[in-house]
C-alpha cells in the first residue's frame, strides 16, 4: 500500500482493511497476511498516524505489518516497487491507501487468482465505478486513450490499465520487476504490458483476469497531490510513456518476443 499525505484517513483505512481481512470467509485463502505500508515521503502527520496504528495493533501471528518510510516523495510507482521488494507471500495485492473501491473485490480476486496469474480491475464496464472529479476523469480517460494508441499491438482487448488495484502472483512479479521503468502510476500499466509480452514468449500461458469494482463513496475522493504536483506527474507520465515505447523493442528482444 503506497501512502502519501494521508493523515486525514490513513488510520481509518488501515482499521477498515485489517478488520475486513479478519472475515471468516477469507480464512481459507489467507493463512498469513503481510501488510506492507510504504510512506512515500509524506510531509504531513501521516508517519505519526501510521506508527500510532501499528503500536496499537494487537499482536497477531496471522498479521505481519511492515513499514517502509523515506523522506523525499518519489511517486506511487517507486513506492510500489519498494513494497514488492519486501513482499514474501505467494500472492501480492497492490491497493490505494484511500480504499476507493468496495473491498469485496479482494474476495473476488483471491478466487480468480487461483486460475490466473494476475487480476486487475476494469472500471469501464460498470456505470459509476469511477465516481471522481471531472479533471481526474479527463486525465484518466486521456491516458487510457494515449496508451491504446501507443501500444495497441501489445494490449489489444484490455480497456483499463492504470487502476490502483492488482492481485499478482509473486512468481510473475519476480519475472518482470527488473523491467519496470516508471516511478508513477504507470507501473500498473507496465505490469499488464510485461505480462502480455510474457504470454507471447513463455510456454506457460499467463492469464490476466478482471474484476469490476463498485466505487466506495465513503472514502476520500480528492487527490492528496497539489495542482502543481499533478502537472509534474502528468508530464513525467508522458515522458515515461515515450521511454517505455522506445525500450519496448529491447525488452521484447530480451524476453524473446515472437
Amino acid at each position: 500500500m503506497p501512502i502519501f499525505n494521508a493523515e486525514k484517513f490513513i488510520k481509518n483505512s488501515l482499521s477498515t482493511l485489517t478488520e475486513y481481512l479478519k472475515n471468516p470467509d477469507l480464512e481459507k485463502d489467507l493463512e498469513h497476511i503481510q501488510l506492507i505500508l510504504v510512506n512515500d515521503g509524506s510531509t504531513d502527520n501521516t508517519s505519526n498516524e501510521i506508527n500510532e496504528f501499528i503500536d496499537n495493533f494487537p499482536t497477531n501471528s496471522k498479521f505481519e505489518i511492515n513499514l517502509i518510510s523515506y523522506k523525499t516523495n518519489r511517486n506511487i510507482g517507486f513506492a510500489i516497487k519498494q513494497g514488492l521488494q519486501k513482499a514474501k507471500n505467494e500472492i501480492i495485492i497492490i491497493m490505494d491507501c484511500d480504499l476507493p473501491f468496495k473491498l469485496d473485490i479482494i474476495n473476488q480476486s483471491l478466487e480468480l487468482i487461483k486460475s490466473c496469474d494476475i487480476v486487475s480491475i476494469d472500471r469501464t464496464k460498470i456505470k459509476g465505478s469511477y465516481d471522481v472529479p471531472l479533471l481526474r476523469m479527463i486525465l484518466h480517460k486521456g491516458l487510457i486513450l494515449l496508451i491504446k494508441l501507443m501500444f495497441w499491438k501489445e494490449i489489444q482487448g484490455i480497456d483499463d490499465f492504470v487502476a490502483g488495484f492488482k492481485v499478482v502472483k509473486k512468481e510473475l512479479v519476480d519475472k518482470i520487476k527488473n523491467y519496470f521503468i516508471s516511478d508513477t502510476s504507470l507501473i500498473h500499466f507496465e505490469i499488464i504490458l510485461l505480462t502480455q509480452i510474457l504470454k507471447k514468449v513463455d510456454k506457460k500461458q499467463y492469464q490476466i483476469c478482471f474484476v469490476y469494482p463498485h466505487f466506495n463513496r465513503e472514502t476520500i475522493k480528492d487527490t492528496t497531490y497539489s495542482f502543481m504536483k499533478i502537472v509534474k506527474v502528468v508530464l513525467k507520465i508522458l515522458k515515461d510513456l515515450i521511454s517505455i515505447k522506445i525500450k519496448i523493442k529491447q525488452i521484447k528482444k530480451h524476453l524473446q518476443w515472437s
